[in-house]
């Protein structure tokens, strides 16, 4: 299977690119949503602490996507000399896309933002913002495991392709030339 570049960059550095560009993100879009679904189960001063967490996650979210973001475009993306097809694109510039929601997100953690909006609509803007980070990231991740050649990416004929006939492995039992 040919990979996409998105999933080339995830297995550089194991594990730690996988936990800085996939895991970390979607942990701390997560630990909002929980934030905010406990800040509206309790009703109390349990209500303010989920919403004090929620707050602090989604400043550091935002933070550390504007940060992923700004790598991928200095370092990554310029690096990449053969895009794999419509597939290619898709998984590396949604991941890039979901910078602009966790941008708005981070403004109106700080206040910069949505200072008119009430409880209610503010909670509405952080649920649509959420949403739509996390279909961006999924959207990435989803078709960055999906194989280029499903969109008609054809590889070039140097490329190394994996055949099990020709194989040799020390630990095979048969021999090839016997058939």
């Amino acid at each position: 299977m040919i990979m996409t570049h998105y999933m080339e960059l995830l297995s550089l550095h194991q594990p730690w690119f996988l936990i800085l560009f996939m895991l970390v993100p979607i942990v701390l879009a997560e630990t909002i949503l929980a934030c905010a679904i406990f800040g509206l189960i309790y009703k109390n001063e349990k209500s303010t602490r989920w919403q004090s967490w929620g707050r602090k996650s989604t400043i550091t979210l935002g933070i550390f996507f504007i940060l992923a973001t700004i790598y991928l475009a200095v370092f990554y993306v310029p690096s990449i000399t053969n895009w794999r097809g419509p597939i290619d694109y898709i998984a590396v510039f949604s991941y890039m896309l979901a910078v602009i929601p966790a941008v708005l997100l981070l403004l109106q953690a700080l206040g910069i933002i949505g200072k008119q909006l009430d409880f209610t609509k503010k909670n509405i803007r952080d649920a649509i913002l959420l949403i739509l980070f996390v279909v961006f990231t999924h959207f990435a991740m989803v078709f960055g495991m999906a194989d280029p050649r499903l969109a008609g990416y054809v590889p070039p004929q140097n490329s190394m392709h994996m055949d099990h006939q020709t194989m040799n492995h020390p630990t095979m039992k048969h021999d090839m030339n016997s058939k």
